[in-house]
């Protein structure tokens, strides 16, 4: 079992082969998946939201305040902090969906929900995946990072373990919550990269199958 450990030293030697088509796939989804919730009214969450994501043009309906997306203040020093808080690299292609945009929410598309990427705590909600929703020493201790949900009941991460060394892409892997402390652990591998999921996400959000419709 192999980690790569979060060391930016040897930057200048690596060439990536995330490609341009990757990058568009994760633009393309998400501001899809932002503009059907757009054009269906639904920019709304009960609750708290940041002020620099406050909607001013839309009205709140009760407690259920209009938000908007915006563009991602990540910076790549925050990139490097994280990694090298939890000891792990993420995908180069999941740095740019960090990297894109804020939002308060993203529609589930063939069962997998993403995280809130909200401008004031989008690092909090991911370290509290990482040590708070689950034991670390059963995710991210072992070269798993949650990065989203499947359906209900599923734990989706990405395998570290397998990583490449190029663009840190590696096996998008789901975990069954109620099999966690299984040992071993069975896990099911949903796409063999971040780039291939971000594809097939593309492909099922323009043309969605009867589970995402209902």
């Amino acid at each position: 079992m192999r980690r790569i450990r979060a060391d930016y030293n040897d930057d200048a030697s690596i060439i990536s082969s995330m490609t341009t088509t990757d990058i568009e796939n994760v633009h393309q989804f998400i501001d899809a998946n932002l503009e059907t919730i757009l054009l269906n009214d639904m920019m709304r969450l009960p609750g708290r939201t940041p002020l620099a994501m406050q909607d001013d043009t839309k009205t709140a309906i009760d407690d259920w305040l209009p938000w908007k997306p915006i563009e991602s203040t990540v910076s790549t020093s925050d990139i490097e902090e994280l990694e090298q808080e939890i000891n792990l690299r993420y995908p180069k292609l999941y740095v740019e969906f960090l990297q894109y945009k804020h939002f308060c929410e993203l529609w589930q598309v063939a069962e997998i929900t993403f995280f809130r990427h909200e401008i004031d705590n989008w690092r909090q909600t991911l370290l509290n995946r990482y040590y708070d929703a689950w034991l670390p020493e059963q995710l991210i201790d072992k070269g798993y990072i949650h990065f989203a949900d499947y359906s209900d009941w599923g734990i989706v991460c990405f395998d570290t373990n397998e990583q490449r060394s190029d663009d840190y892409d590696c096996p998008i892997i789901m975990i069954d919550h109620e099999l966690l402390f299984d040992n071993p652990v069975p896990k099911k591998t949903l796409y063999s990269s971040f780039a291939e999921m971000m594809q097939s996400l593309l492909e099922e959000q323009k043309n969605p199958t009867e589970s995402d419709e209902e």
